[in-house]
């Protein structure tokens, strides 16, 4: 990539500037209405060592490997129609679509070419039939051929009906205070230790993807700063 910013990342910064997480120097791509949480500096740890999400309850009917397979293909699905801007499909992923803004997502679609590897570690929730999902997955930018690791966190609960569905609602204080204290877990943080020490050795090794994050941190400042 070039020093000059091309026109359209300049549109993609502007927009998603404010949906960025700053790590030092690394970038967590935050660019969906997912419920979020905050990723801290950790003293240097062995990546290898992340601690296991272990078990989760079953439901009634529903067990333990039922619950993953559907978490994990509601998961793909969501993803796969964000990049898509499938509105139809999107809506019956989450809770609420009127949490989700159509013009970011496609905007975002101009420039993320598809979500890969996504992979899900899966927590209990607050209440029966919750669970607090941290995905992993590679951003397929165009025009860069290296793929860039990424983690997220939903929080997806099973509605009336009987169906898990990423939720975007406000939470009550119990469940908020349910979920940080998951986030903050050392399990959760070494994960995110884990996936920012990938992102740094992408970041260091690759010129495009360091030139591609250092203008998304160079807006983040201006943006700031205004």
């Amino acid at each position: 990539m070039s020093q000059m910013m091309p026109m359209k990342y300049k549109k993609f910064i502007f927009l998603f500037s404010l949906g960025m997480i700053l790590i030092g120097f690394g970038t967590f791509f935050i660019i969906s209405p997912d419920l979020h949480f905050s990723f801290h500096k950790r003293s240097a740890q062995d990546a290898s060592k992340v601690a296991s999400f272990g078990a989760i309850h079953s439901l009634n009917g529903k067990s333990e490997g039922n619950i993953r397979q559907e978490l994990d293909a509601l998961v793909q699905r969501y993803y796969t129609a964000k990049q898509q801007v499938d509105m139809d499909t999107i809506a019956g992923c989450v809770s609420n679509v009127g949490h989700i803004d159509e013009k970011k997502l496609m905007t975002e679609s101009e420039y993320v070419e598809e979500y890969r590897n996504i992979n899900c570690k899966i927590l209990d929730g607050a209440t029966k039939g919750s669970y607090r999902v941290y995905v992993y997955y590679d951003v397929k930018i165009f025009d860069i051929d290296t793929l860039i690791p990424s983690l997220n966190a939903l929080y997806i609960k099973q509605d009336e009906q009987g169906n898990f569905k990423i939720y975007l609602d406000t939470l009550k204080s119990g469940e908020q205070k349910y979920i940080d204290k998951l986030d903050s877990s050392k399990q959760v943080q070494e994960l995110v230790h884990s996936v920012q020490k990938q992102l740094e050795t992408v970041i260091s090794q690759d010129s495009e993807v360091r030139g591609f994050y250092e203008m998304l941190e160079n807006a983040q400042k201006s943006d700031t700063a205004k």
